[in-house]
């Protein structure tokens, strides 16, 4: 690969994971404002309003936003007016039978919140219907970050998330802190959808060159072949990430719900790494693929995930040290106690550990696009059978048990998927001797932070002792990863570049 290209693929990685980054704490600081403004009860009932209304999202979006990449490179400059246009038509259909989604399941919350009060079941009916029709306006704009990059308005994309994720969080967190009720809230999340789905097709219209829908060159059959099979992918993907926290509102009472909540979350700014990292890299897997080039497909595959490995390893194990200050930090405030939430942070976070790349992008260069789906039908599957016991005997603990458990079995089913298609054996699809490198050396410096931030400081130091945790972790790793050779100085020299943002000021987009 020629410096040029290095380059830009850099360049591209940057600027996708930057804006990843900053919607990303926007979204996190969305629900440490919703924690620390509202009671218990309805931080539940709002946790359950959003999380209906993503699944019904996904269930609308069906890879079709995913397809703009894939066909604006085989189609031509008037025509991708037309495709962004049919795109979008279908996603209205599929928003509005979202919408009816969420009211069915409005109708059904009595039978499926048994063990919540009867005022908070009345009000989560009362306030889904809003929530439909703001999937209704938002989920035709889905594509448009989708088509910035395909057309290497990369900036663009970066702003246009950070300016829709900050505008969510005025509409709905303003209001709250204002004193109004979380109804007028939602009524704001409504307004942030209105604003959305107008401005996103003024910025399309001056994004994109002219084209009618009769231009298309791709007629809808074709455009749903390709999608759907994703699509139902990222579908499970995310009813997958809901499963623990259904089963969970249906066997223990609001509290508990409002307490696996907070504990039942992966670091989003970490989580974020791998697929945005992987986004970059996809099209470049399917070039060496087609070419047969398989050493250089694996050697690419190495280095990638080595180096996310060298970002999210560490940063979850600090996580889990530091989950006591963080989750007090975040959730907890007068007449608040969250302190049952650590424990389940603390085990679903060890999830995170394995993601260090993203393992549907190779699947898709090998044309697998049905083994994407059924690894996550498996890990569905998995995460309902062990569930439901496991929370019935040992609570919200045992319902993030549950899910780790299932994970690390699919973790084994998809390495040994890929695998297959490159004729390696399970121990040797990611470079573990380096990953475990890593984890040993993430371990070795978590342990004197762990203890000594409980000698030195009391528990009710929380602040002080985040901090110190955070800057002694993080020192300790620095000096513990070079010595060991985990940090070479071309990482510390990539690493600068990142920290100086030279990526945002490389010569302007055309």
């Amino acid at each position: 690969m020629g410096e040029k290209k290095k380059d830009n693929l850099t360049e591209k990685a940057g600027v996708v994971v930057f804006a990843r980054i900053i919607t990303t704490v926007i979204d996190l600081a969305i629900v440490i404002a919703t924690i620390q403004i509202l009671s218990k009860t309805d931080f539940a009932i709002i946790g359950y309003l959003l999380m209906i209304h993503e699944v019904a999202r996904n269930l609308a979006t069906l890879g079709f936003p995913e397809s703009i990449f894939y066909y604006f490179e085989r189609i031509s400059g008037s025509a991708k007016r037309g495709f962004f246009a049919q795109t979008t038509a279908i996603l209205l259909c599929t928003g509005l039978i979202a919408g009816a989604f969420v009211l069915i399941v409005a109708y059904f919350a009595p039978n499926m919140l048994t063990e919540w009060d009867p005022l908070s079941v009345n009000r989560v009916q009362d306030l889904l219907p809003w929530m439909g029709l703001l999937a209704v306006l938002e989920i035709p704009t889905w594509p448009v970050t989708n088509v910035l990059l395909a057309i290497d308005k990369q900036r663009q994309s970066a702003w246009y998330e950070m300016l829709t994720s900050l505008l969510s969080f005025g509409c709905l967190v303003v209001p709250l802190a204002l004193g109004y009720p979380l109804e007028i809230a939602v009524y704001g999340l409504v307004i942030y959808g209105v604003i959305r789905f107008f401005g996103s097709f003024i910025w399309i219209h001056y994004a994109l060159p002219d084209g009618k829908l009769s231009e298309s060159e791709v007629t809808i059959k074709e455009q749903a072949d390709f999608s759907l099979p994703l699509g139902f992918s990222s579908l499970t993907n995310k009813i997958n990430r809901y499963v623990d926290k259904f089963v969970v509102s249906i066997l223990l009472p609001a509290a508990a719900y409002a307490e696996y909540t907070i504990g039942a979350q992966e670091v989003p700014i970490i989580r974020v790494i791998p697929f945005a990292v992987g986004s970059v890299l996809i099209s470049r897997y399917v070039s060496l693929q087609l070419d047969e080039k398989k050493e250089e497909l694996l050697e690419l595959w190495y280095k990638g995930v080595e180096k996310v490995s060298l970002l999210v390893i560490p940063l979850t194990i600090l996580s889990i040290v530091i989950a006591p200050d963080l989750v007090s930090l975040i959730a907890e405030s007068e007449g608040t106690d969250y302190s049952n939430a650590v424990l389940p942070f603390q085990i679903y976070n060890l999830i995170v550990l394995m993601r260090v790349t993203h393992y549907g992008s190779i699947l898709q260069a090998f044309g697998d696009t049905k083994g994407v789906f059924y690894v996550s039908l498996n890990l569905v599957a998995a995460n309902i059978i062990l569930s439901i016991p496991f929370t019935m005997i040992w609570g919200i603990n045992g319902t993030a048990t549950s899910t780790l458990i299932a994970n690390f079995y699919n973790w084994f089913v998809v390495l040994r998927r890929i695998g297959g298609h490159m004729n390696l054996p399970v121990h040797k699809v990611l470079p573990f001797p380096f990953y475990f490198k890593v984890l040993g050396t993430s371990v070795l410096v978590a342990i004197p932070a762990w203890f000594a931030r409980f000698t030195l400081f009391d528990p009710d130091m929380i602040i002080r002792g985040l901090g110190f945790s955070i800057v002694s972790y993080l020192l300790m790793f620095a000096i513990a990863g070079t010595l060991f050779r985990v940090i070479t100085p071309d990482d510390w020299s990539k690493f600068k570049n990142w920290i100086m943002l030279k990526f945002l000021s490389s010569k302007k987009e055309e």
